[in-house]
């Protein structure tokens, strides 16, 4: 029975029983995690797995996790049409001064026999907007939640350009080379991209200098992509219009000329749903198999468990290194069925299934020890096909 530890609420009602079980334990089999940050602490020799149910894991710290051979999970792509719904009536915020013109219908009084209307009329000169049609759209980062975004805008009217580190082949955007032609040219900005060392803090004082003073800046991407101080700064000179951030800091507050949320992207009933149950079932699927298929720093191997048993291996990459590992299994006389490897980044993962019937307990226990032992290995597991009997 493995243990879960749940860091954000989830609802496991459909799938705890034989497999799994929640505990508050610091040293779980693995972790499941919205957008908390996963202490280091939890990140134990017993941690098998971290499943992030998104697609952002700057909470997480991937490189001890992957040090540690625990497999990082997340869920990308599953909350693009939430978030891209969300950018979208932002976008029509930004022009159109709907806020203001329903709270001036809350506080409105028609005296008795006026009007309500006629009298709401008289004040709708106070809330004239304007139209996104013809507008200039500027996405960094067309990814999913880009690509649909896109799509949706140009169906309104709205030119689309946009930039990625690599080229896509998307019909309604004009890619351009680099992010500064993007924000020379566009009324608005959707910022889109990952946190990365690169990213980080990368819009500042000279971006916005290159920005109209009509244009809008929208950050979905993640806070740290932008210099918060700057932005105050670019806003007070009117350097652009306004900034709409996902992500808040006490810096950005009681600011006028910016919208702060609450890290709403992907939060709909729709989207938390298929995240949970996306991210739940491949959990479920590397606890018992091995399987991964959407992992941040495991390469993506999947292979039928048609045998008693399987083995996986999670490796610094290297020559001969199957050459040693095979040899330790002749040395016990154990089959290779099937098997299936996969390299990302330097580090390698492959399922070997076996038969371990002609070996006892403390020749599997010798095996496995040897098998840790191999130059690069940084993670051994045994598994024991669920559907032929008891597992361990």
């Amino acid at each position: 029975m493995f243990e879960v530890k749940t860091i954000d609420r989830f609802d496991l009602t459909d799938f705890a029983g034989d497999v799994f079980r929640t505990s508050n334990t610091d040293t779980p089999d693995a972790i499941l995690v919205r957008s908390s940050k996963v202490d280091d602490s939890l990140i134990s020799k017993r941690l098998l797995l971290i499943a992030r149910s998104g697609t952002g894991t700057n909470t997480i710290n991937v490189d001890a996790a992957t040090a540690n051979g625990t497999a990082v999970f997340n869920t990308p792509g599953i909350n693009a049409n939430a978030v891209k719904e969300l950018i979208i009536q932002n976008l029509f915020r930004c022009l159109r001064p709907l806020n203001g013109a329903v709270e001036m219908m809350k506080q409105l009084k028609a005296a008795p026999g006026e009007d309500l209307q006629a009298l709401a009329e008289t004040k709708r000169g106070d809330f004239i907007g304007e139209e996104l049609y013809g507008r200039t759209l500027g996405i960094l980062g067309l990814g999913t939640i880009g690509q649909r975004l896109a799509d949706a805008c140009y169906h309104m009217g709205m030119q689309i350009i946009g930039y990625n580190r690599s080229f896509k082949n998307l019909r309604h955007v004009q890619q351009l080379d680099t992010i500064d032609e993007v924000l020379e040219q566009a009324d608005f900005v959707v910022i889109l991209l990952p946190l990365t060392d690169q990213t980080n803090q990368l819009l500042t004082t000279k971006h916005f200098e290159m920005m109209k003073d009509s244009a809008y800046l929208l950050n979905f991407g993640r806070g740290e992509i932008v210099d918060n101080q700057a932005v105050v700064s670019a806003l007070n000179h009117n350097e652009f219009a306004g900034y709409v951030c996902d992500f808040p800091k006490t810096e950005l507050q009681d600011h006028p000329k910016i919208t702060l949320l609450p890290h709403l992207g992907g939060n709909t009933i729709e989207a938390l749903t298929h995240s949970a149950n996306l991210i739940l079932q491949n959990l479920l699927d590397f606890l018992e198999y091995g399987t991964v298929r959407s992992s941040v720093n495991f390469p993506r191997v999947d292979l039928p468990f048609m045998s008693n048993q399987r083995l996986t291996f999670f490796f610094h990459a290297r020559d001969n290194f199957w050459v040693d590992v095979a040899g330790i299994m002749s040395q016990y006389d154990l089959p290779v069925q099937e098997m299936m490897g996969n390299t990302m980044d330097g580090y390698g993962y492959t399922i070997v299934n076996t038969d371990l019937a002609t070996i006892d307990k403390k020749q599997t226990q010798s095996l496995l020890s040897e098998l840790n032992d191999v130059e690069g290995m940084i993670r051994v597991r045994l598994l024991n096909n669920p559907t032929q009997g008891e597992w361990q």
